[in-house]
This record gives structure tokens, C-alpha cells and sequence, in this order.
């Protein structure tokens, strides 16, 4: 049966040697990553191997989906990619003829705008997304083409939904009915 004293040698060796690996780990792992961090670090401590140099191509960045929907959001319509026509007028040229971009409103017709809440999958975050890109009224969604359904599905980074959850559809039914009614 091994002794108090054996097993105490044991432990603090255990222990010490435990310590000793934590602090050389440590400091091979500060040597090493030294200019990676957020420590400056004197330009003559880095390997020219690592400095940027003019040719080298910086890599770009893509957005995340939450960031491109972020972006849609807080961008104005009038700086995006086509003209926005005045509200209350019916765009100059078909949504064939105008290019993958759907028709855009700078705001809501007299009526204030739609419901788009309406379509199921839209929820508050998107009504405020497609707001931003000038879409106030269910017919203007009702009147998207394939591409338009792919250029927005692109800005707001929705990876097919809208084609999915039958948007276009929808919307067509849904004005369909309020014109019914009225």
C-alpha cells in the first residue's frame, strides 16, 4: 500500500509539471501569434513574408445575410440601383423592359400603405426591408416577374423564400379578393 508521502510527491509532480507545460504553451503561443493580435507590433518584428504589399490583392469581404438585410433597411430607395418614380404614378416602362428590379414607390400611395404582413412569411423586419427598396402595396408585389422575385430575393438575402412561400401568389389572391369586396 503506497504511503501519505508517495502520494503527495506524486500530486505536487503532477501539479509542477502541469504549471510548467500552461507556461511554456502560453509563451510559444505569444511568440507565435504575436501579429496576429491586436497588440502592436513594430513593423521590424514581422516577417517580410507577412507585410502586405501593394501588388497582393485585399481580400474582399462578403456580406452576411444579416448584414446585407441591415443595409437594405437602413439605406434610402433613392440611392439604390434604379430611379424611383414619384408616388402615385405608374412607372415609366414595364417591369419586363426595366430590368430585374421590381417597380419602386419614394413612398406609399395617398392611401398610406399596405398590409404586406398579409403574405405569410412576411413579418415586421421584412415589411420594413421592402419598404426600403420602395414596395408599400400587395400589387406591387402581385406584379413580380421572376426576375424581380430574384433581384429581391437577392438584396434581402432570403436564399429562395420568396418563391417558396408563394409570395407573388399571394399577393395576386390577395388583391384579388380586396377588389372583389370593394
Amino acid at each position: 500500500m503506497p504511503s501519505l508521502t508517495h502520494i503527495l510527491e506524486t500530486t505536487l509532480l503532477v501539479l509542477l509539471a502541469y504549471l510548467l507545460g500552461c507556461s511554456i504553451g502560453y509563451l510559444v503561443h505569444r511568440v507565435l501569434y504575436a501579429a496576429r493580435g491586436t497588440r502592436q507590433v513594430p513593423a521590424a518584428a514581422i516577417p517580410v513574408a507577412l507585410t502586405p504589399t501593394a501588388a497582393a490583392p485585399r481580400a474582399r469581404r462578403t456580406m452576411t445575410p444579416a448584414a446585407r438585410l441591415a443595409s437594405a433597411v437602413s439605406d434610402d430607395p433613392v440611392s439604390r440601383n434604379a430611379p424611383v418614380p414619384s408616388a402615385g404614378s405608374a412607372p415609366a416602362t414595364p417591369a419586363s423592359a426595366a430590368g430585374p428590379r421590381p417597380s419602386a414607390l419614394g413612398k406609399p400611395r395617398a392611401g398610406g400603405p399596405d398590409d404586406l404582413r398579409q403574405i405569410k412569411g412576411i413579418g415586421p423586419k421584412l415589411v420594413a426591408a421592402l419598404n426600403a427598396l420602395g414596395v408599400y402595396h400587395l400589387d406591387q408585389v402581385a406584379t413580380w416577374s421572376a426576375a424581380n422575385v430574384d433581384w429581391v430575393d437577392g438584396q434581402l438575402a432570403l436564399k429562395g423564400r420568396i418563391t417558396r412561400e408563394r409570395w407573388v401568389e399571394q399577393a395576386k389572391a390577395i388583391v384579388n379578393v380586396t377588389r372583389l369586396s370593394a
